[in-house]
Formats: structure tokens, C-alpha cells, sequence
């Protein structure tokens, strides 16, 4: 009952943290990333209901749009991509046709070629094409999908145009994309060795109260997730390194997750609640113990934050987080995850010794990162606790030229490995040539010495 009464303390004042953070980061990224864009009147606190709204869904059309376009680029390198804020076309040896369904003009893609369209419109699809379907037109195939983000209010008009021999994995990322709006944009997280822990449920209920519209993270079913609402199990690859520790759950295990480009070990599938504020994505990761509660929370800049802010705006978060927490900070050190700066606070609140809290703040371009424990102090000392905190790993976005010399490698290493491949099928055709050539040789010797005419 004690460890209960515990948890439920510090949740709660975990969550006065993430309140607290995200309402600094908000005004604070908003700031830096204006300061880049050289705009000061987009971060005004007095944003109208309408502004708002509009900059959340232009951020998370951005995200759905740099997925397809990154996409588009990967698999047709010379795709001409036409975007705006709610609309996004792009088409590669493709004609315009009427449509044959919507009337519309569409797409005909020749043998390798591509098109399609999405459009961001207010509300469920009201139209009369069935969706998801897919027709076949005879000379190319037509996918369209319209899935519904309720978060959002939005759905995403969507209508791919493909020939026969388009590419399966291009074709089943592109419907993950889209499909994944249907959910919200909920993060989906896909791990390596599943081993939760069951939390007892009067714990559970002490740790997260009603009002707190939590949910589990859903688990993909395989690289590219499925486009249902319900997600299925994950499959177990080769689990990882299982890591014996004192307390909480038996061994940690690696969760991936793709929206947010991080990975990291946990006891087990957290509880996710996810927000858009301000044109910015924040999605935050729960796991309750019974000594104490892991966090994990990430935000989406609308842009990449200036480096020269980067520091202040670390230093602030630790600022502010001791000053309205009511906590005492016992120290702060300079940090860094692969080579991006960071802050890690160690605090202890006022009414209890041996309550402690330990957050790490990262900023990695435009994405912030925060984790941390808070819970009894033994446990947050304790080395499943640190090999929580160490474990965290993240994916940086590339900027456009760093996307142009990584395709330009890729087609590098294509073409040298083809040009290895015809180099060997040579050298085979030619040592298979020369040992017929003495074999005949060798006959033509042996028919002469014994007359064999």
C-alpha cells in the first residue's frame, strides 16, 4: 500500500514535470525555430483557436508529406513532387487520363513509372468511392484511401495510380503511411524481445487516473504495420541481451519507435498520450513500477532549432523544472547523445528523502527528447534504472543535403556493385573459356600423338 501511495505521488508530479516542459518547450522551440526563419510574430502566445488549429495540421501533414516524399525519392529518384501545406502530387512516366471513377484527372503510369495524389480535407469522408479499395484499370492500377484522423478532425484524400510491376515494398510503406493516420499518428512501436512485467491493477489505478486518457502504445506486426485500427503482436526476432536487475522487471527489452526515430529499453509496452500544440507533435511514454515510473516524451519542432539556442534553452528546462516542481536539485551535468547536446538534472523533492527524480534533455534538430525515472531513491540508483537512461538511441533527420549525398552514395554503391557484378560474370566466362580452350588443346595433342584422326 505504501509502494502504491508512492507511485501515485510521483506520477503526479511526473506529470506537473511534462506539463511544465512542454509548456516551456512550446514557447521556447517556437521561438528558436522563428529565430531561423527570421519570423518573430509567429511565436505570439495569443494565436487564435483557428491559427492554431491550421499550424497543427500543416505540421502533421508535414510529417505525413516528408514520409511520402522521402519515400517517392527512394524508389523514383527523378519523381517530379509538387507540395503545399495540404496537398502533396508527384508522378514519374506517367499520363493524364480522366479518371474513371471520380472523374477526375488522373495518373497513367507507364511500365517503372508512379503517380499520386493526397489532400487534407475537414472531417470524415463523405464521398461515394468505396475505401480502402483498390481497382484495376488494365493499364495500371489505381489505390485510393481517405483515412480519418479524429485528433485531427482530418482525413487524408489519397489516390496512388501504379503499373503492374510497381515495386511491393514501395507499395506497402506507402499504405503504412497513410493508413497509420487512421490512428491518429500514434507512435508505433516495434520491439525485439517482449517480456512485460504485469502491473497489479490497484497500482495501475493508483498511478493513472481516470482523467488521463492513456493509452498502450500499439506493437507493429512487421515492418510495414497493418492499416487496421488494432494492431497485432509483434513477431520475436532473436532477443536481446536480458539484463539481471535488483528491481522492477526481470529484464529490459528494445522498443523501436519510427515516428519519433528512438529507440530504447524498457521493462515493457508503456502507456502512450500524445498532443499538438502550437504546430508541434508531443507524444509521452509512461511505464509504472512499483518502486517508481519511467518516462519517456518527445517533441516535434516545426523546424530545426538554432544551434546557438540550443544551450539556453537546455539550461532554462532545468530552470524551470526546479522551480515549479518543488523539488530540490541535487546536481547538473552537461551531457551529450551521439554528439547532440543535453542536460541531465538529478532532483529530490521537499516532503521526502528518499524520493528521488532523474530527466535527461536532449535536442536533436528539430526533435526534443526528454527521459527519465522518478521513484523510491535505491531504485533510481539502481542499474536497471541506468541502463534505462543509457539505452536510449536516436535517428537524425537529414537535412537536404545530406539526403542528396546519402542518395548519391546509394547510387554509388549501386552501381559499383553492379559494375563488381559484371566484372565477376566476366572473369567466370572467361576462365570457363580458357579451360575448354585447353581441354580442346590437350585432345587435339593426344588425337595427333596417337594418330586418332
Amino acid at each position: 500500500m505504501k509502494n502504491t501511495s508512492l507511485i501515485g505521488r510521483f506520477l503526479r508530479r511526473r506529470r506537473q514535470f511534462i506539463a511544465l516542459i512542454t509548456s516551456v518547450l512550446l514557447s521556447s522551440i517556437a521561438l528558436a525555430a522563428v529565430a531561423e526563419e527570421g519570423s518573430a510574430s509567429a511565436t505570439s502566445t495569443s494565436t487564435s483557436t483557428s491559427t492554431s488549429t491550421s499550424t497543427s495540421t500543416s505540421a502533421s501533414s508535414s510529417t505525413v508529406f516528408n514520409d511520402v516524399e522521402a519515400l517517392v525519392k527512394q524508389y523514383y529518384p527523378k519523381a517530379k513532387i509538387v507540395r503545399t501545406d495540404k496537398s502533396l502530387h508527384f508522378d514519374y512516366k506517367a499520363r493524364g487520363l480522366a479518371g474513371v471513377q471520380s472523374g477526375l484527372k488522373e495518373f497513367s503510369p507507364d511500365s517503372g513509372g508512379i503517380a499520386g495524389d493526397i489532400s487534407i480535407h475537414s472531417g470524415k469522408y463523405t464521398g461515394k468511392e468505396r475505401q480502402p479499395s483498390e481497382t484495376n484499370h488494365i493499364l495500371h492500377m489505381v489505390l485510393f484511401m481517405a483515412p480519418y484522423s479524429e485528433p485531427q478532425d482530418k482525413h487524408y484524400n489519397t489516390r496512388l495510380s501504379y503499373p503492374p510491376d510497381a515495386s511491393v515494398e514501395f507499395l506497402n510503406q506507402f499504405k503504412s503511411i497513410i493508413s497509420d493516420q487512421q490512428k491518429g499518428g500514434q507512435e508505433v512501436a516495434k520491439h525485439t524481445d517482449v517480456a512485460p512485467k504485469p502491473v497489479p491493477a490497484a497500482t495501475v489505478s493508483a498511478a493513472t487516473p481516470a482523467t488521463d486518457q492513456a493509452v498502450s502504445a500499439p506493437v507493429a506486426s512487421a515492418a510495414n504495420p497493418t492499416p487496421a485500427a488494432a494492431e497485432k503482436p509483434a513477431e520475436k526476432p532473436a532477443p536481446d541481451k536480458t539484463l539481471n536487475v535488483q528491481f522492477g522487471a526481470k529484464k529490459l527489452s528494445k522498443y523501436s519507435y519510427p515516428e519519433g526515430r528512438f529507440k530504447v529499453l524498457l521493462p515493457g509496452n508503456p502507456q502512450m498520450k500524445y498532443s499538438s500544440q502550437l504546430g508541434m507533435r508531443s507524444v509521452d511514454y509512461t511505464y509504472p513500477e512499483a518502486n517508481g515510473v519511467y518516462v519517456m516524451n518527445y517533441l516535434i519542432a516545426p523546424g530545426p532549432i538554432v544551434q546557438s539556442k540550443i544551450n539556453p534553452l537546455l539550461e532554462l528546462l532545468c530552470n524551470n523544472l526546479v522551480q515549479n516542481s518543488k523539488s530540490t536539485e541535487i546536481r547538473r551535468t552537461a551531457i551529450n547523445l551521439q554528439g547532440y547536446a543535453g542536460r541531465q538534472i538529478e532532483l529530490k523533492t521537499t516532503k521526502g528523502k528518499e524520493e528521488n527524480a532523474v530527466f535527461r534533455f536532449y535536442v536533436v534538430r528539430r526533435f526534443v527528447y526528454i527521459i527519465g525515472v522518478a521513484g523510491n531513491k535505491a531504485w533510481v540508483g539502481s542499474p536497471v534504472v541506468t541502463s534505462y537512461l543509457n539505452s536510449l538511441e536516436v535517428v537524425p533527420e537529414l537535412t537536404a543535403a545530406e539526403q542528396m549525398t546519402a542518395d548519391a552514395r546509394r547510387r554509388s554503391d549501386a552501381n559499383r556493385q553492379s559494375a563488381d557484378a559484371r566484372t565477376s560474370q566476366f572473369e567466370r566466362e572467361f576462365n570457363e573459356t580458357r579451360s575448354r580452350n585447353r581441354k580442346d588443346f590437350e585432345r587435339s595433342q593426344a588425337d595427333f600423338k596417337f594418330r586418332r584422326f
